[in-house]
This record gives structure tokens, C-alpha cells and sequence, in this order.
């Protein structure tokens, strides 16, 4: 232990120094600047770049020339019915918090967020959307609890997928009773009040977090109101078709390339496991993760390597890319005002929240 800590406090020590001196130098200095906003941005580029050498450009590029491109086309209305679903049920959770928005509005909000997706906590960009779009007053702590309750349920039920497959890989088990202490612990600290409060007490501990106060401690009664069953049964319903539709999705993008020996099950357990995993890094998206651990556990199933790294490739695509270049479209209107909600002459969002204010 002594010599790790020696190790980690020389490494600290030189990082430090070779950030000192880079700032003093008038062409590097700005380069290191955004580098460091940027770092995990680029990690994940390069993490993709590494995986496309390993695998061969040349073979990569002869996958896709091959590609089905009838599959290609059934895979579009796939990936927009996929976030349509996901809008569904974020507006439900919307309105439950008192939110007045209609249903087009909230898909454009939903799909204009998709454009940062890549960014660091990039899904709570909808925060600052919805609040453009309806001139809502709620908190920013309220709306943080909708995207957080949804994610939640997706995330659930996207690691589900693997139970089919745990009877023939018991390792798979030990996951999955971690995934779902994980996400008990999170409701737990959500619900049970004192566990909250730490909770609170300790992210607050970090200097910059603390002006977040008013916010963290609004997460916690909109979530519960989220966790009626009038409320939860709507969302899970609508994550349940979303999840659905993204195993379809990944099915199809291993057809599309011509691996069709790969049943639905598996396809879905490759997408739930890669998922899952790639999640827990600090990548945003998981990008460069996800698509290793998808490529390896493709190979274990008999797929070639080109032929696994395309389909995560292509998965990656449709389900992020593509609709990155859809909700730009949708952010381009948001901007120029076109999708924003007019005021309501009865005032009746404004009656709402005053009755639920305490």
C-alpha cells in the first residue's frame, strides 16, 4: 500500500508539473486547455480509432460495402419508433410534475437532447430545452428527477436482456444481482429520507456542488411523486417498447451485415451485457466500451471480428449519430423559437404549481 501511494503521489505530482509548464508556453498552453475540457471526449475517439485498427480498416470497410441495404432502411422508422417511446414516457413523468406540455413539444425536446449525447452528462441538456420550450417554473432539481426516473427504468430494463442467457453462463448471474443492488441502493437513497440527506451532505462536501443545493434537494419529493403506479406504469410500459425496439434494432444491424445465424436472444444478451458494462465507465455514452465488449462477446457467439465490430459500429450509428443529426434539426427550431409553447390565457400551469407549493 505504502509504494502504490508513493507511485500515485509521484504521478499526481509530475501531472501537475507538466500542467504548470504547458501553461507557459504561448501554442501548447491553449491546446491543454481543451484537452483537459475535453478528455473523455477524446479518450472515447481514440478508443473507437484503437478498435477500428485492431480489427483491420480494410476488412471493416469491405463489411459495410456488403451491407443489406433493405435492412438498412427497415432499421430508420426502428430507431425513431425507439426515442418516440422514450418521449412518451418522459412526458408522462412531465406532466406528473406539474409540467405543461403537450405531446409534439416534448418529443422535440427529447430528440433535440439527443445532440448532446456525447457530452457529459449531456442527457440533463433537456433541463434548460424544456424550460425554453414551456416557460415552465419548475425547479431544475423537479426536471432532473423525470430524466432521472426514465433512465433509471431503461437502464433496468435493458439489463434484463441477459437473464435468458444466465442457466448457460452463471457468471452473467453475478451481474445481474449487482445491477439490481445498484439500483435498489439508488431508490433506497431516493425514498429513505436520512439516506438522502447524507447522500446530499456528502456530494455537497466538494466545494463547486454546494450552489446545486436548492436543486439536489428538489430531486427527492419529485421523484416520489414519480413512483405512483398512475405514473410508473405509463413510463415502465413505454421504456418496456423502447428497450424493446433497441434489441430489434441491434438484430437488424447484424442481418444488415450478414449475420444471420445470431437469434434474437443472443442479440439481445450481447446488447443488454455491452450496455450494461459500458455504462458504469465515465465515458459519455459508453462510447469506445461499448463497442470493444460488444465486438469481444459478438466473437464468442461466432461472428467474425470485422463482422462484430461493424454491427457496433453500425448500432452506434443509427441509435446516436443518426439521431444526433435528427434532433439538430429539432434544436435548430427550439432555438429560433418555432416550438415554443405560447402562454395559456386561463393561467391554469400557474394555478397548478401554486397548489403544490408548500
Amino acid at each position: 500500500m505504502g509504494v502504490i501511494s508513493r507511485v500515485v503521489a509521484a504521478v499526481t505530482r509530475w501531472s501537475h508539473g507538466a500542467w504548470e509548464v504547458s501553461q507557459r508556453h504561448p501554442t501548447v498552453a491553449p491546446v491543454a486547455r481543451v484537452a483537459r475540457h475535453y478528455v473523455l471526449e477524446i479518450v472515447a475517439v481514440l478508443c473507437v480509432l484503437a478498435l477500428v485498427l485492431a480489427v483491420n480498416p480494410a476488412q471493416l470497410a469491405s463489411t459495410f460495402r456488403h451491407t443489406d441495404t433493405r435492412v438498412l432502411l427497415l432499421m430508420l422508422p426502428v430507431t425513431i419508433g425507439t426515442y418516440l417511446a422514450r418521449s412518451l414516457g418522459w412526458y408522462v413523468t412531465l406532466r406528473a410534475v406539474d409540467v405543461d406540455v403537450d405531446i409534439r413539444r416534448s418529443v422535440a425536446v427529447e430528440f433535440a437532447g439527443q445532440t448532446m449525447v456525447f457530452l457529459p452528462t449531456g442527457d440533463l441538456a433537456r433541463i434548460a430545452l424544456i424550460k425554453q420550450v414551456t416557460g415552465t417554473r419548475r425547479s431544475g432539481g423537479e426536471l432532473t428527477a423525470t430524466i432521472a426516473f426514465g433512465e433509471l427504468i431503461f437502464m433496468t430494463l435493458m439489463g434484463l436482456g441477459v437473464l435468458p442467457r444466465v442457466a448457460t453462463h452463471p457468471g452473467v448471474a453475478l451481474l445481474v444481482i449487482l445491477m439490481v443492488l445498484v439500483h435498489v441502493l439508488v431508490l433506497a437513497v431516493l425514498i429513505w429520507e436520512p439516506a438522502y440527506n447524507w447522500a446530499i451532505g456528502l456530494v455537497e462536501k466538494a466545494g463547486p456542488l454546494q450552489r446545486f443545493d436548492a436543486q439536489l434537494r428538489a430531486i427527492r419529493p419529485a421523484f416520489l411523486e414519480l413512483l405512483r403506479p398512475r405514473v410508473a406504469v405509463p413510463v415502465i410500459l413505454c421504456n418496456a417498447v423502447a428497450v424493446f425496439l433497441s434489441y430489434l434494432l441491434f438484430y437488424l444491424a447484424l442481418h444488415a451485415i450478414g449475420q444471420t445465424h445470431v437469434d434474437f436472444v443472443a442479440a439481445m444478451f450481447v446488447l443488454a451485457l455491452s450496455w450494461v458494462i459500458s455504462s458504469i465507465s465515465l465515458i459519455p455514452g459508453g462510447v469506445g466500451p461499448f463497442e470493444g465488449l460488444l465486438t469481444v462477446l459478438l466473437i464468442a457467439n461466432g461472428v467474425p471480428v470485422a463482422a462484430g465490430a461493424a454491427a457496433g459500429l453500425l448500432f452506434r450509428g443509427f441509435n446516436d449519430i443518426l439521431m444526433a443529426g435528427v434532433g439538430a434539426v429539432f434544436l435548430v427550431l427550439i432555438r429560433r423559437g418555432r416550438l415554443h409553447e405560447q402562454p395559456r390565457p386561463d393561467g391554469r400551469s400557474g394555478r397548478r404549481a401554486a397548489t403544490r407549493a408548500p
